[in-house]
């Protein structure tokens, strides 16, 4: 069964650094929900789940104004992915996670994007005049290529 197809696209150079931005964001809010995480656990022996990480996002907006130039869906995505890493972790699927550099966390997703559900019209991204993105979709960055996955 084929859940998704893969698209490249050809972004504008401006919406090249949109994108660039956007990941560096979503890579930095990894580290640092992981690190709160390490902390958390550390201190206090309490687990500090995705909605917890979700919390501190919203007060993290509110001092970090850059934040709020991004969607909101990829960086809340952000914290399933960690979560989904410890799960994976605790099963003995994969080793514990770690701090993501630069070329390692290439990714982010649109999670709210997809197909309506009367299954005919697909939801679709674009970006406007003032480079943000009207509709979204899932991006996978690649070594500098860029790709849209329906």
């Amino acid at each position: 069964m084929l859940l998704n197809q893969k698209y490249e696209i050809f972004p504008t150079e401006d919406q090249k650094e949109t994108l660039d931005c956007w990941l560096q964001y979503c890579r930095q809010t990894y580290n640092s929900a992981l690190l709160d995480k390490q902390r958390m656990y550390k201190q206090s022996k309490t687990p500090y789940n995705r909605f917890d990480m979700q919390r501190q996002l919203k007060l993290d907006k509110e001092k970090h104004v850059f934040l709020k130039e991004m969607p909101s869906k990829p960086l809340q995505e952000v914290f399933i992915r960690l979560d989904k890493s410890f799960t994976n972790f605790f099963w003995r699927e994969a080793d514990y996670p770690k701090i993501k550099k630069y070329k390692d966390y290439n990714s982010m997703t649109f999670p709210q994007f997809g197909f309506k559900s009367n299954m005919i019209h697909r939801y679709a991204a674009s970006f406007s005049e003032n480079g943000k993105v009207t509709v979204g979709m899932l991006y996978s960055v690649s070594k500098g290529r860029y790709y849209q996955r329906i």
